[in-house]
C-alpha cells in the first residue's frame, strides 16, 4: 500500500503531467478542453487539465475518490453552473464552438451534451412521459405520431423497448434499477445529443444489469461520443477506447486503454492500476 504522502511526492517530482504524458489530444475531437481550472470557493479541484474526447469513442476517466473526475465531467455540459461557489476557467469547445460563451444557452447545451448520473433518476411520470419530456420542451415533435416515434426509437436504442412496450403508461419508478438506468439513457437519447456523459452509471446495479449497460454503451458509441467516470478498472478496460488517469485534481496520464492498462508511463498510474493505492 502506498501512502498519500508518497503519491504526492511522485506527483510533485514528475513534471510530465497535464498533457505531456501520453496522447491527450485526438485527431478527430468531438470535444476539446484546454487549460481547465476549477475552484470551489478558495479550494482548487481541477488544476490545468487539457484533453480531447475523440468522436464516436468511449473515454474513461479513472482515479481515486475525490480526484476531480466527476467535477471535470460536469464542466462539459455546465452542470457546475448550478453550484454558486464553483468557478470554471479554461476553454471548452464542442465541434470548435465555445460552450462557455454568454450566447450559449446551458439548457440547449445539455440537450447536445446529455448526462446520465450514478443513481437512476427517472421522473415521477410514466415510462412514456419520461422519454417524451425532453422532445416536448425542445419542440422536437410537431405531432403525437412524431413524438411516439421518438419515444419508441429512444427506448429501442436503450435496449428497453421490448421489456416495457406493453406498459408505457406505468410509472418509470416501477422499473428495476437496471431498467431505470436504461430509461434515463433513453431520456438522454430522445433529444438527439451529440455527447453522452456518464457518471458511474452502473455502480448501483447488480452484475447482470451492469453487463447490459456496458453492452449498451458499446453500441451507443457508434452514434455518440461518450465520456464515463468509473471506479471499476475492469469496466474501463472492457468498454473504453481511451483512458485518462486523474490524481489530486491533475491529469497524470492519458492514452489508449490498452496502453494505460498494460504499459502505463507514469508511476502513479501504475500504482493505481495495480491496486497499490486508490
Amino acid at each position: 500500500m502506498v501512502d498519500i504522502s508518497s503519491s504526492e511526492s511522485l506527483l510533485s517530482e514528475d513534471t510530465k503531467i497535464n498533457g505531456t504524458v501520453g496522447n491527450c489530444f485526438a485527431d478527430d475531437a468531438k470535444m476539446s478542453m484546454r487549460n481547465v481550472n476549477v475552484f470551489y470557493g478558495d479550494k482548487q479541484a481541477i488544476n490545468n487539465i487539457s484533453l480531447d474526447l475523440a468522436r464516436n469513442q468511449v473515454t474513461a476517466l479513472i482515479g481515486p475518490s475525490g480526484c476531480g473526475k466527476s467535477t471535470f465531467l460536469r464542466c462539459m455540459n455546465r452542470m457546475n453552473d448550478t453550484i454558486s461557489i464553483c468557478r470554471v476557467e479554461g476553454e471548452f469547445k464542442l465541434d470548435d464552438e465555445d460552450i462557455y460563451t454568454k450566447k450559449m444557452d446551458p439548457v440547449l447545451l445539455r440537450a447536445r451534451v446529455g448526462m446520465v448520473f450514478q443513481k437512476p433518476n427517472p421522473f415521477p411520470k410514466s415510462i412514456y412521459e419520461n422519454v417524451a419530456y425532453g422532445p416536448k420542451i425542445h419542440g422536437l415533435a410537431s405531432n403525437k405520431a412524431e413524438l411516439d416515434e421518438i419515444v419508441i426509437t429512444s427506448l429501442q436504442k436503450a435496449g428497453l423497448f421490448n421489456e416495457v412496450k406493453d406498459r408505457l403508461d406505468e410509472s418509470g419508478t416501477s422499473l428495476s434499477g437496471g431498467q431505470q438506468q436504461r430509461l434515463c439513457i433513453a431520456r438522454s437519447i430522445a433529444v438527439s445529443p451529440e455527447v453522452i456523459l456518464m457518471d458511474e452509471p452502473a455502480s448501483a446495479l447488480d452484475p447482470i444489469a451492469t453487463a447490459v449497460i456496458e453492452e449498451l454503451i458499446d453500441e451507443l458509441k457508434e452514434k455518440y461520443t461518450i465520456a464515463i467516470v468509473t471506479h471499476s478498472m475492469q469496466q474501463a478496460a472492457r468498454i473504453s477506447q481511451t483512458t485518462a488517469y486523474f490524481h489530486m485534481g491533475q491529469l497524470v496520464e492519458m492514452g489508449s486503454t490498452s496502453q494505460i492498462f498494460t504499459n502505463p508511463t507514469h508511476k502513479l498510474t501504475e500504482n493505481y492500476i495495480t491496486g497499490r493505492f486508490g
